[in-house]
């Protein structure tokens, strides 16, 4: 059954976010109104905002291309060694998608065994697509596109992860994902599949073809546009949008309708129309970065009049494109001439003698009209088409090829208040207030589980070092002082001799790994605060000042294939005791492998340094750190912490909103998306442990 036709032209193909570089949860899960929901996280405009993966295109650049690994453990990829692959790294790079998955927005409780599973329902592409996480004991696949068993991750909740995404081949992939789980209450969720669009490699939108057919009905004309061409892997290698018609008399063009494109055609009955000379074709894509617009040649009107007319030339042109014009004669005089013609003021330039003309748009020919006479075999000229206007624009300057995160599209991500701060109904203002306690060692939270990141704020005019804690879905930033961190025996290996890791000894370690995994605490460093956002210019230098514990630390990234990436510090040979980490426009969120060489307690002092609102600003703090067995509150000594709390002028308790954060030198704009809240240390004993594993653990030695 044809598609319906619409009035006018066709829509306008919706702007669609670009995500080509920085860090982006592409598959997030949220529940809402007993609803799972797959979309994704990206960081914009200086906070965590959610897009619409119908709407987004995912851009893996040449910034990834690498040669796959000569090693047999890497034999799934599929590939011989050496073969250029595309790969989003598991460790942050410059420059670089950043690319993972999410389920920090679930509240804890709210599904049976705190898991859901997140299955790579279908895979399309040029190319295989393996997502798989590297550690010291080899890789581990988390979703094939070739292999059945690799389909489905029990992701604990809340989970922030990453991995490494390789794909094999350059082009256009569709990746589709959907989730599920059980209820606390015991009933069965599943949410919609949601479609990915990954361009791997350079982002230009697909040439198409377009054609048409006008046939005679009773009555009238049918006109069948048809469309073919695009991505082979996009949308099932048939191109979606619309077929614009157009008609053209001798003194005028005008759009008849527009019609979806169904199965690459569109029909259109249209009726007898006898002062019509001939109908055009417009294909416009719902995929307007991917697929490329065309036009069919102009078909003659089978029950034209006489006439002459020039079709194909666009609307605008940019100097250096190529300018192409049909003359369309009806009835057909094959013995006759065309003689193309340019006319600017007063003056008239020859352009050439075929029925199709192909010139150079260049900007002196902006403003000047196209035409052509009809000669005839006397050299008279019997006809003359309409002129039609030529409009050329200068070609842009050259711009870097550096890709960039597009606009922003779909709602955004706001975050309230932690626990210890319940809303009210007041109508006071709320503001940050600091309230300071001592910590006795008996105090202190131990963490065994869950994402952290450790970094620099600005409160008061003053720089501060904070952990923000995402595991209640609602981020905190909190004081280091309230933590010690343990690393039990799941967090115990051993580096296989001669992997590159020999810095590390002979001996077992204790590891935080690249991504998230249950039973170990995931800490990363940020510079992702508002405050500092708001107000820092430059980097943020991170200083490893001192070490005091059994054993020694090597912090470190890790490429793609095991091998060791970048060295951001330790207190091993030849590690560096600083690291850069960049503030721009959005913060930089890093993770990186922390090694301990020996059990028992550590005290790891860092100094952040930077310039901010035109001042230098450093500060120190020291994270708390224990190994394997032994008491891990013993790590902390007795300590004073500084929470910032929101209160009203009368000392009431409040959630504090963007407009909490007195002195932050943050703007409210900048302070959008992050608050520091309020939270109660946790009594020792409270340790936090994911029932649902992130993947099939290993039994690590």
């Amino acid at each position: 059954m044809p598609a319906l036709a619409n009035e006018g032209h066709a829509p306008v193909p919706p702007q669609r976010q670009l995500l080509a570089t920085g860090h982006a949860d592409l598959v997030s899960v949220f529940l809402g109104s007993g609803t799972l929901t797959v979309a994704g996280q990206s960081d914009v405009d200086r906070k965590a905002t959610r897009f619409d993966p119908a709407r987004t295109t995912v851009n893996v650049t040449d910034a990834a291309l690498r040669p796959a690994p000569g090693s047999p453990a890497y034999d799934f990829l599929g590939v011989p060694a050496g073969t250029p692959i595309h790969v989003i790294p598991q460790t942050f790079q410059p420059g670089v998608l950043w690319a993972g998955w999410n389920t920090e927005a679930i509240p804890r409780g709210a599904l049976a065994g705190d898991s859901v599973d997140i299955t790579l329902n279908q895979a399309r592409g040029p190319g295989l697509v393996e997502v798989y996480l590297t550690g010291l004991d080899g890789p581990e696949r988390v979703w094939s596109s070739r292999n059945p068993g690799p389909r489905t991750l029990r992701t604990a909740v809340p989970t922030h992860a990453h991995a490494n995404w390789a794909f094999t081949a350059p082009g256009v992939y569709e990746l589709e994902f959907v989730a599920s789980a059980t209820a606390a209450s015991g009933a069965p969720l599943v949410s919609a599949p949601v479609r990915y669009v990954i361009v791997v490699g350079p982002l230009a939108a697909a040439p198409t073809r377009t054609t048409l057919d006008v046939a005679e009905t009773v009555g009238g004309l049918r006109l069948t546009g048809r469309v073919s061409g695009g991505p082979a892997h996009l949308d099932g290698g048939v191109p979606t949008g619309w077929m614009e018609f157009h008609r053209h008399y001798a003194d005028r063009d005008d759009v008849v309708d527009h019609v979806a494109v169904d199965g690459g055609s569109a029909v259109l009955p249209v009726p007898d129309e006898p002062d019509a000379l001939g109908y055009t074709a417009r294909f416009v894509p719902a995929f307007h970065d991917l697929v490329a617009p065309s036009e069919s040649p102009t078909v003659a009107n089978p029950r034209a009049p006489p006439g002459a007319i020039v079709v194909g030339v666009r609307d605008r042109y940019t100097a250096g494109d190529t300018i192409t014009a049909t003359a369309l004669v009806t009835p057909a005089q094959p013995d006759h001439t065309i003689s193309w013609w340019t006319r600017k003021g007063s003056t008239t330039t020859p352009r050439g003698t075929t029925g199709v003309l192909t010139i150079t748009a260049t900007t002196d020919l902006d403003g000047a009209e196209l035409g052509y006479d009809l000669i005839d075999t006397k050299g008279n000229a019997v006809a003359s088409a309409r002129a039609v206007p030529l409009r050329v624009s200068p070609a842009p300057p050259p711009t870097s090829t550096s890709p960039t995160t597009g606009p922003t599209v779909g709602p955004s991500t706001t975050t309230t208040s932690g626990p210890g701060a319940p809303p009210t109904t007041t109508t006071e203002p709320c503001v940050a207030t600091e309230v300071t306690r001592t910590v006795r060692p008996g105090e202190v939270e131990v963490v065994t589980d869950g994402h952290f990141d450790y970094g620099p704020v600005i409160e008061g005019g003053t720089l501060t070092a904070r952990v923000k804690d995402d595991r209640q879905g609602t981020p905190t930033w909190r004081d280091p002082s309230g933590y010690v961190f343990h690393l039990t025996d799941t967090a115990r290996t051993t580096p296989p001799a001669g992997s590159g890791y020999d810095f590390l000894g002979s001996g077992p370690v204790w590891t935080i790994p690249l991504t998230q995994r249950p039973g170990i605490p995931w800490i990363g460093w940020n510079t992702q605060h508002p405050s500092v956002l708001g107000a820092v210019t430059g980097d943020v230098t991170m200083t490893l000042e001192s070490v005091n514990g059994p054993g020694k630390l090597a912090v470190y990234g890790q490429d793609p294939f095991g091998g060791v990436g970048d060295r951001y510090f330790g207190t091993v040979e030849g590690f560096p005791r600083s690291t850069a980490i960049p503030a721009g426009r959005s913060g930089v969120h890093v993770h990186g492998v922390w090694a301990f060489t020996a059990p028992g307690s550590y005290s790891v002092t860092f100094a952040f340094t930077t310039t901010a609102n035109g001042r230098p600003l450093t500060t120190k703090s020291t994270l708390a750190f224990h190994i394997g067995p032994g008491d891990p509150a013993a790590a902390r000594p007795a300590s004073t912490v500084v929470d910032q709390v929101g209160r009203t002028p009368s000392g009431q308790e409040c959630a504090l909103g963007t407009r909490g954060l007195a002195d932050t030198g943050a703007s409210g704009d900048v302070l959008f998306g992050l608050i520091v809240a309020a939270t109660l240390l946790i009594p020792l004993g409270l340790l936090l442990t994911n029932v649902a594993t992130l993947a099939a653990a290993r039994r690590r030695r």
